[in-house]
């Protein structure tokens, strides 16, 4: 399964993710009360980090949404149909992620359904030249990790 990796000693809070998904996914008038990125990028003492959709393996806010606007898809992501939401906003207390976006005017919540960009990367990881930003599959992400732990111990 896919997920998105983020190496927060790469970002600089450029913000070119949040503008990418905007552009996107969202209305072009940044400026807009409806200007709700899917991805976020914040600054806390520790450095920075992202809050978007992890596409749980059990969602919360799957079992939580009233109007059977998201579900699990088919391929194990979680899917939101826009139209069916009725603004209850039940997602929003139950993701542990913070990722559910709400917006007032239209009394709905959306989120993050990797339907943007290509086929393989979505439009947030395009954007990000900073190398802070990857969507990969997290076996190879994993292997990675202990091949970089391999080469720091000490061979005799």
């Amino acid at each position: 399964m896919k997920a998105f990796i983020f190496k927060p000693e790469n970002c600089d809070l450029c913000r070119k993710c949040e503008e990418a998904c905007v552009a996107v996914c969202g209305p072009a008038n940044k400026q807009s009360a409806e200007y709700v990125p899917h991805i976020r990028v914040f600054q806390s003492p520790e450095g920075p980090y992202i809050r978007l959709c992890r596409h749980c393996e059990e969602p919360p806010c799957v079992d939580a949404c009233i109007g059977e606007s998201l579900q699990v898809g088919p391929n194990g992501l979680v899917i939101q149909d826009e139209e069916r939401c009725i603004g209850c906003f039940m997602c929003n207390m139950v993701c542990p992620h913070g990722a559910m976006k709400t917006v007032m005017s239209q009394e709905k919540a959306f989120k993050c359904t990797l339907m943007c960009g290509t086929k393989t990367t979505p439009t947030c990881v395009l954007a990000c030249d900073r190398g802070a930003l990857f969507f990969e599959e997290v076996s190879q992400h994993n292997k990675k990790i202990r091949r970089a732990k391999l080469k720091e111990i000490p061979r005799k």
